[in-house]
């Protein structure tokens, strides 16, 4: 059977004892004297005892009811380690256990009749081809899992598959060949714990009424029992425990309402590694008559680990538990013997679903309580991290970060989005950019798709179900040949950005650092040949395609470099559809900023704090000429062009020329500071621009932000304003054939003083 942990699993029942009728006595080759064996029965994990051994063995005494066979789990020493542990299924009578060491690596045991089962089936198993492997593969997959080795957990899947097949079907054969002997119901139990009910109900009803005359064949039949009361379409059985904060909580207190009733644990592993899809499907639902009640399996003593867990993973929704561990009595009360699982609710308070985890509890919910237009990207991934991650913007306009776990190879993504829209998928490992090969963008859209990720690098992924997925792939392959060839300048770019961060952590000489600058800054110009292949093509699928979603994703990256006319009708093109799409409402959104610091327009007041003090408000040098310039300390470009402002200024300051430099340095005052004095640029007025993150990332408008008025979206960008305060001129190109339009401008206005 598998060795990764998917779930946290116990059985349990009341034990009744009777007088002392089983002795174990083990004889283990240097085992050291006045170590704690402890020793349990499945039937009741709460209900431990332990003796110490003495040099080279141990003894137990205890007892076992006729007609109360289990399954017993022994350990040496307080913790888990390798080789401490061993489950035994057991009558009454006496059992030999012998071993070389270490502990219990390798131990022979004999007695009553069961064990020589247990040997039969074991020896079976060992001959196995397959099979022999299997404690050396389930060990590397555990520690693989412990590293969290994701890929090597991928890569060791299938011999886990195949070793797993073969496992359950030699059990199903050996139950067939033993159909009176009581381990049967152990290995169904046990070996075969995790088929479906009805199937072991089957395969039990084919034993003897002897071999069902045990603890394990009871649990069976009771779960059988117990999901008759509670299966799908059953009415849920009601219950109430205290909340967190020691107030009753009824299950029926929630009717009216979806409500998925959620088991879990602090401790349990699996069931915090799927905590965060339950908190996914909360968020996307807890505003369509639905909601989550948790129901803990905490220890007694674990109540404060349990509040900090809900903590920590961020469960906002009611928790209740009895703090009982396994004997939970709403646990009990639904046959719960494995966590996480869950019982998903319908209104009416009749069970509507079972077991829902990953994406398969947002598929159910989109299914019951609907949402914008529901999207399915069902994948495989041949060797892939355990878990992905999808980020794109849901139905209601707010980023949403998904993730799944990769089974088998494959893994679907499930919710609801309005429209075609941009995605991002990337394993858990974070990327280390937009060129990372474990990460992709592609349009998803409203319908089924598929995705076939190859293991070595995402961006060959092949996706299929998007209109707008083989638009964009299109476009795309047009512009490869240009990217092609713009990868040795990119490489040198890189390395010559490296250069300067390895020099700013160094903290070498400021003259070093701008030269480092300045020597990136120039290789960067070297792009723009590139850059303008890439906008033709771009520009001509605007044209051949007007009303395309890909068409409004592109277009929000050139309408700050557009001339307004040209914005205005690529814009008008786009159609009703895709102009109120997200995409569609920011490239409104961009030209009415555009058009605001565009020339003909009366430039918009603002008011901001001077560098040296004082309150500077554009309004109040009207009758003047002012020349805006939005700059940047660490802008290279804007830094060289300030020689010929200062120029500008030292000509025209006494025919009526004022400048404002609006700094994008809010987040680093010093160095504005510091551009300022060695530029020798302080000899007009000087202000930050306003900038407010927390506002940006909260979608919330600044008025204070004084680039957001004028569209200023490239640095430099230079806007000259009349007398009267309306923009006669904007230069945001910075090159030389701009610098001298502006020339020619100011001597049209002021070398005459007019």
């Amino acid at each position: 059977m598998k060795s990764l942990i998917i779930s946290c699993c116990v059985f349990m029942l009341a034990m009744t004892a009777t007088a002392q009728n089983t002795t174990i006595h083990a004889t283990i080759k240097d085992l050291a004297p006045g170590q704690w064996v402890y020793y349990y029965s499945m039937a009741n994990s709460l209900q431990k005892d332990s003796v110490q051994t003495v040099a080279g063995g141990f003894t137990i005494h205890f007892n076992i009811a006729s007609g109360e066979g289990d399954a017993y789990i022994f350990r040496i020493g307080a913790q888990y380690v390798e080789n401490s542990m061993m489950l035994l299924y057991l009558e009454p009578g006496d059992v030999e256990i012998n071993g070389e060491g270490p502990l219990l690596k390798d131990v022979k045991v004999s007695g009553e009749p069961c064990l020589a089962d247990r040997e039969a089936y074991r020896k079976i198993a060992d001959d196995d081809p397959v099979l022999k492997g299997r404690e050396a593969l389930h060990k590397k997959a555990n520690e693989l899992y412990a590293q969290k080795d994701s890929a090597g957990l991928a890569a060791l899947q299938p011999e886990l598959d195949k070793v797993d097949s073969v496992d359950k079907a030699l059990t199903r054969q050996w139950i067939a060949g033993h159909r009176d002997a009581p381990y049967s119901a152990f290995l169904l139990s046990y070996q075969l714990g995790n088929l479906e009910l009805d199937e072991k109900e089957k395969i039990l009803k084919t034993l003897t009424p002897a071999a069902r005359n045990n603890s394990p064949a009871r649990r069976i039949e009771e779960s059988t029992r117990i999901n008759n009361l509670t299966g799908i379409g059953k009415q849920a059985l009601d219950f109430t425990q205290n909340d967190t904060l020691g107030k009753p909580v009824s299950l029926s207190s929630f009717r009216g309402k979806y409500v998925l009733v959620d088991f879990w644990a602090s401790w349990c592993g699996p069931c915090r590694a799927e905590n965060p899809n339950v908190v996914a499907a909360y968020q996307q639902f807890k505003d369509k008559n639905f909601t989550v009640l948790g129901v803990s399996l905490d220890r007694p003593d674990g109540k404060e680990k349990w509040l900090k867990a809900i903590h920590d993973d961020h469960l906002t929704w009611t928790q209740v538990s009895d703090l009982k561990f396994w004997n939970n009595a709403v646990a009990k009360q639904y046959d719960i013997n494995s966590i996480p699982s869950n019982l998903l609710i319908g209104p009416d308070g009749k069970i509507v679903a079972k077991s829902l985890h990953g994406d398969e509890l947002t598929k159910k919910l989109s299914e019951l309580l609907g949402g914008g237009g529901h999207f399915s990207l069902n994948g495989t991934l041949p060797v892939a991290p355990v878990m992905l991650k999808l980020y794109y913007a849901g139905s209601d306009g707010k980023r949403k970060v998904d993730s799944v776990r990769v089974r088998d190879g494959k893994f679907s993504f499930h919710g609801d989005i309005t429209e075609p829209t941009m995605a991002y998928l990337t394993g858990t490992v974070r990327p280390t950019g937009m060129d990372d090969p474990h990460s992709i963008d592609f349009f998803l859209e409203p319908g089924d798709m598929t995705i076939a990720l190859p293991a070595d690098n995402y961006k060959k992924a092949v996706v299929t179900g998007s209109v707008s997925q083989q638009e964009y792939e299109a476009l795309r392959r047009e512009k490869e040949p240009v990217y092609k060839e713009m990868e040795p300048l990119s490489k040198e770019y890189e390395e010559a950005g490296e250069a300067l961060r390895v020099a700013e952590k160094a903290k070498k000489s400021e003259k070093y650092i701008d030269t480092l600058k300045y020597r990136a800054a120039a290789i960067h110009d070297r792009f723009e040949p590139y850059f303008e292949r890439t906008r033709r093509i771009d520009y001509a699928f605007f044209a051949s395609h007007p009303q395309s979603f890909v068409t409004a994703f592109q277009l929000r990256f050139y309408t700050s470099q557009l001339s307004l006319d040209s914005a205005r009708l690529f814009y008008s093109r786009l159609g009703e559809k895709v102009q109120q799409s997200a995409a569609g409402k920011n490239i409104a959104d961009e030209i009415e900023k555009l058009e605001a610091g565009w020339p003909g327009s009366m430039a918009k007041d603002f008011k901001a704090q001077e560098l040296g003090g004082g309150t500077l408000s554009l309004s109040a040098l009207k009758g003047k000429y002012v020349l805006i310039d939005f700059w940047a300390s660490w802008c290279v470009p804007c830094r060289k062009s300030m020689p010929h402002v200062k120029e500008l200024y030292a000509q025209y300051k006494d025919k009526g020329l004022e400048v404002i430099g609006v700094s994008d340095d809010d987040r680093d005052s010093t160095a504005w500071k510091k551009a300022l004095a060695k530029d020798g640029t302080g000899i007009w007025h000087n202000v930050l621009r306003g900038l407010d993150m927390d506002k940006i990332e909260r979608g919330e408008k600044n008025e204070k932000d004084i680039s957001e008025k004028f569209g200023i979206h490239s640095l430099p960008t230079k806007i000259l304003i009349d007398r009267e305060g309306r923009i006669i001129g904007r230069y945001d190109k910075g090159t030389d054939e701009e610098a001298a339009e502006l020339d020619r401008k100011l001597a049209e206005v002021l070398a005459k003083g007019s």
